[in-house]
């Protein structure tokens, strides 16, 4: 349990599991404590294996699955720290940035992994390409259509901001040698996978994101479509230094 007394009021946050689920637990929300970002151990447990079995399914696809991965396995060394960073950029941030929004707006959210696409991922990842469900933030709680919208739109604008982060790494780095130029790789890896994740998520069909800003906002899923858009063309079209 979580307490605090903020100017003399005490709030509290609590979550209990159902004593029925299957190990990953189904919440029941007690009470709930708007702003903040909050963690119970049952959800960093959760994030901890998805970024674990992702990251792994991940590399395997770069390396060109399983049997590649047990021949080169300095290969493999390389792409899971590429995986990792990505995931815990792209993914990771994404995620967390629509739990604090939702927090931000008084709602309970926590992250839940799915097991069911991560083992899918894996078994994908070892034959050599990658198409992942792992899990997303679960939200309960009372918001407008508006609210609803800017919780589903941080997400997508943390990987924009993510690969623009990136960008200028990439282009200053890319031509360099030894350390700097792997460093030029994973940004570019870094811009590569926030642009597909943002755009992917801005696809206007549930769950995914971009339905939810849709229904709240057409102009405002079109400025964040575009922006990717133009990420993407400044990428394929500016050269690196």
């Amino acid at each position: 349990m979580w307490r605090e007394s903020p100017r003399g009021r005490q709030a509290t946050y609590r979550v209990e599991y159902s004593p029925f689920s299957a190990g990953w637990g189904e919440p029941l929300q007690v009470n709930r404590r708007p702003g903040g970002m909050l963690f119970s151990d049952y959800e960093k447990k959760q994030i901890a294996e998805s970024v674990a079995l992702l990251t792994i399914a991940l590399a395997l696809a770069l390396t060109g699955g399983l049997n590649r991965a047990l021949e080169h396995p300095m290969v493999l060394g390389v792409k899971l720290l590429m995986s990792f960073a990505a995931v815990m950029t792209g993914f990771l941030l994404h995620e967390l940035a629509h739990k604090w929004m939702a927090q931000k707006y008084g709602c309970w959210a926590e992250y839940r992994g799915n097991r069911n696409g991560l083992l899918l991922a894996l078994l994908m990842g070892a034959v050599g390409f990658l198409i992942a469900a792992p899990g997303a933030v679960m939200v309960a709680g009372h918001v407008t259509n508006r609210q609803h919208g800017h919780i589903a739109a941080v997400g997508p604008l943390t990987n924009i901001a993510l690969a623009l982060a990136a960008l200028p790494f990439y282009l200053l780095l890319a031509n360099a040698a030894g350390p700097l130029g792997w460093a030029g790789d994973l940004a570019r890896f870094l811009v590569i996978i926030n642009i597909i994740l943002g755009g992917f998520n801005m696809i206007p069909f549930p769950p995914l994101d971009g339905s939810k800003i849709m229904a709240w906002s057409n102009a405002a899923w079109g400025g964040i479509v575009g922006a990717i858009l133009a990420l993407a063309m400044v990428y394929w079209t500016i050269p690196p230094f």
